[in-house]
């Protein structure tokens, strides 16, 4: 185990599954590398999933997921401190060893192989992960007994808190301009979510805060409604379930201590340009439409085709911009269609252009985003970005067996959290096999049409030679609308 680093903040989107009230299984299609998924939750609030494979390792991908990250710094002095803890957490003494620092790393360490990083914080989460050697009971069994001791019993010793806040100053120090233009982004796509309201890469109070505040944010953030544990590997699922309940059915919750619903963001504050002229900055132009992120589908065969529909207009927008700019370097142009962690859907065109060729970038996406808007996709390309997702899903399904446990791991953590269904990639392609032919080019069209109509539509170039220049607004206003007279910028 070693340092522990922030999350991305985009999600991957390889699987989801979904959340049940007790223990459940899904069955997975036959043949599959997955056996049926096990969900449920303890009578105390812990959630659990456990997902059997037969894979090709000796031992299990082991989530532990905390709620309540950075949204949970709401009090003065706080600023950074969900991170410090995560830090601490794995170093730090607890009751059952309070002499022995790095309890956790020296039980633990032997039992896992190493990895480049142990931990992540978001504004939502605290995830731990880890890759074990073994599958047996007794090894699964002692790091989920030392998680649950680092999750109620941390003591916070003065020298191994002292030692983390440098260590978390430092990891900050080095991802400041990164943090900086992410920050501007969020503030222009996603007004008054967590990241913008509460600057959630501000660890200003790391240096400074008492052990008291530290102490009292984790016994807030670390309560068992708040935890959730993903276990994927070749075990036996009732098994684990047992061990789960053995080293975390006795904690007790508190429903006094349930934190308030995070905020969103407030579409009717995206403004419709905005710039960045950060000087370590990037060279882009960005045209998304943001909208709230929808419901979790009322039905396993309903999120398999939205997904659907996401891979298939992603396909046949990216083709359309490679086309355009066949002589440019791989990524130059593209789309993606991110439901991010701001409580916000967005499908987002980009183009990563040289020098000062903004003006041609802004041009070339206006362009495409109105005639996409306006009359849809052609047949040859709808064809043809069946015949991709085709063979995009055929790839992830011969390959199933070889994605790592603890990755599995993080993707299923994320779709417990977020309510939705499984779909392993063989079941996806048994789906697009049926469904992808009745689905029309006018069909494409009308969708991207309804997604276009349903949000907020925010063009945004990033230069920093723009620190020099009066109006951005107006110049990058003035580029877009004489770009395409179909479609103009809403004032």
């Amino acid at each position: 185990m070693q340092s522990m680093s922030r999350s991305s903040w985009r999600l991957s989107l390889l699987a989801l599954f979904a959340l049940c009230p007790a223990a459940q299984t899904k069955a997975a299609p036959s043949g599959s590398d997955w056996r049926p998924v096990v969900t449920g939750r303890l009578e105390n609030g812990v959630r659990y999933a456990i997902l059997p494979r037969s894979g090709k390792e000796p031992g299990t991908g082991l989530l532990v997921r905390n709620e309540g990250g950075f949204i949970a710094e709401r009090r003065p002095g706080e600023r950074g401190l969900a991170h410090l803890i995560e830090h601490l957490l794995l170093v730090s003494p607890t009751t059952d060893a309070p002499d022995e620092v790095r309890h956790f790393i020296r039980i633990g360490l032997p039992l896992t192989f190493p990895a480049p990083s142990a931990g992540t914080t978001s504004w939502r989460e605290t995830n731990y992960f880890l890759s074990t050697r073994t599958t047996t009971a007794a090894d699964l069994g002692t790091l989920l007994g030392l998680f649950r001791g680092a999750a109620t019993d941390l003591i916070f010793r003065a020298d191994m808190v002292d030692e983390q806040r440098a260590d978390v100053m430092r990891e900050m120090a080095g991802r400041k301009p990164g943090n900086d233009v992410y920050a501007s982004y969020i503030a222009a796509v996603a007004p008054q979510s967590p990241n913008d309201r509460i600057d959630a890469q501000n660890s200003d109070d790391v240096p400074t805060a008492s052990i008291a505040t530290i102490r009292g944010l984790y016994q807030r953030l670390y309560r068992p409604e708040n935890m959730m544990i993903v276990v994927v590997g070749n075990v036996d699922a009732a098994r684990v379930r047992a061990l789960i309940e053995q080293r975390f059915g006795d904690w007790k919750a508190d429903p006094a201590a349930a934190a308030p619903p995070a905020p969103m963001f407030k579409a009717d504050r995206i403004r419709p340009i905005s710039f960045a002229a950060q000087p370590q900055g990037r060279r882009t132009a960005l045209i998304s439409v943001v909208m709230p992120t929808p419901a979790p589908p009322a039905s396993r065969r309903v999120q398999a085709e939205r997904m659907l529909m996401d891979m298939l207009a992603t396909r046949a927008v990216n083709d359309r911009l490679a086309r355009a700019q066949p002589a440019g370097p791989a990524g130059k142009v593209g789309m993606f269609i991110d439901n991010g962690e701001q409580g916000h859907r967005q499908i987002m065109l980009w183009d990563n252009f040289a020098g000062d060729a903004w003006r041609p970038a802004i041009a070339g996406l206006r362009r495409m985003t109105c005639d996409l808007a306006t009359t849809g996709f052609s047949d040859e390309e709808w064809r043809a970005a069946k015949q991709g997702v085709i063979r995009e899903l055929e790839q992830r399904a011969g390959a199933m067996a070889t994605v790592p446990n603890v990755d599995l791991a993080k993707d299923l953590s994320h779709a417990l959290a977020a309510g939705e269904a499984l779909i392993p990639p063989d079941e996806m392609l048994q789906r697009a096999v049926r469904w992808l032919p009745k689905v029309g080019t006018r069909t494409g069209g009308d969708w991207w049409q309804a997604q276009w109509r349903a949000g907020r539509e925010h063009l945004r170039v990033e230069l920093p030679e723009f620190i020099g220049v009066g109006d951005p607004e107006g110049a990058i206003r003035a580029t877009a609308d004489g770009a395409d007279p179909r479609c103009k910028i809403r004032q």
